[in-house]
């Protein structure tokens, strides 16, 4: 069954004193692209993260956020920026001299100011820490996977319905077509009595013209790679690997088969059933850009 490429998974994982929770969203994208945000003392890992979730998904834009809980934070103790510090008491002491503002600086007020501690980096294993964090990543993969195909099913259950009206619509324009040569026969042969003297019209030469144009506006090849193009479309539905730049490409050749249908049968009424088809295809087209 094929997939959507929207979906998001969440998963989370604990031991010795590591927690890590990560969340996977996916989109539409035509290639397999992975963003990956993580704190900052674990960004030796994004590449392995990317892998991991490259061997869930195909296709489609994954955007992994990853937090660490509890005392993992990427930051040690804090120590005073003793230079920082200074040149803050420098320049508000200035200031209260200059503007004769009132008021005295508090260690409350310097506290808050930007840059006034220092962390040092923890130091993690971080060997230790992927052990933790494969897991969430692959519970998240595997939650945002099922909610793509969850989504898959109620796509392919649309494409059903609408590749169901696309058959109907060809099989209304095959019946129509022979009664086109007919009418051409009709048409041409007023023209002709309107032209000529009564009895002058050459049976002949009119059953030679109305063949020429039977054979210039016949669309029975058109309509049998239509059918062919819509039950390779279905067929692809069942498919579990990405199907989505097949399904794009067949509905193109749909469409062109239609385009010269409309053009070669010059008729009214298969004008009208052309451009029913042709909206089905559009309606298609928009549901495939999210296909897997």
């Amino acid at each position: 069954m094929i997939s959507s490429m929207t979906g998001f998974g969440k998963g989370e994982a604990h031991a010795d004193g590591l927690r890590f929770s990560v969340e996977i969203r996916t989109v539409n994208g035509r290639y397999g692209d992975v963003s990956v945000h993580l704190p900052r003392f674990l960004n030796e890992l994004e590449a392995r993260i990317k892998e991991l979730v490259l061997e869930s998904f195909e296709r489609g834009r994954m955007d992994v956020s990853v937090s660490a809980k509890g005392d993992l934070n990427g930051q040690g103790l804090p120590r005073l920026n003793e230079e920082v510090v200074g040149a803050y008491l420098s320049e508000l002491r200035q200031l209260k001299d200059r503007e004769e503002v009132l008021g005295d600086v508090t260690i409350a007020g310097l506290a808050g100011l930007p840059n006034v501690f220092m962390f040092d980096t923890a130091s993690i294993d971080v060997e230790a820490a992927w052990l933790v964090l494969k897991p969430s990543c692959v519970a998240a993969a595997e939650q945002c996977v099922a909610m793509r195909r969850a989504e898959g099913a109620k796509l392919a259950e649309d494409f059903g319905g609408r590749l169901a009206r696309l058959r109907d619509l060809v099989a209304e324009v095959e019946k129509l077509a022979p009664g086109r040569t007919e009418s051409a026969r009709k048409r041409l042969e007023e023209k002709l009595e309107a032209l000529l003297e009564p009895g002058q019209v050459d049976a002949g030469r009119l059953l030679t013209e109305v063949a020429l144009i039977a054979e210039r506006g016949d669309i029975t090849e058109e309509c049998v790679r239509f059918r062919s193009h819509n039950d390779q479309f279905e067929a692809a539905l069942d498919q579990s690997e990405a199907v989505g730049r097949r399904l794009s490409f067949l509905l193109q050749e749909m469409l062109r088969e239609a385009n010269t249908i409309g053009s070669k049968a010059s008729d009214a009424e298969i004008a009208h059933l052309v451009v029913e088809i042709k909206e089905e295809i559009e309606k298609l087209k928009e549901q495939a850009l999210n296909v897997e």
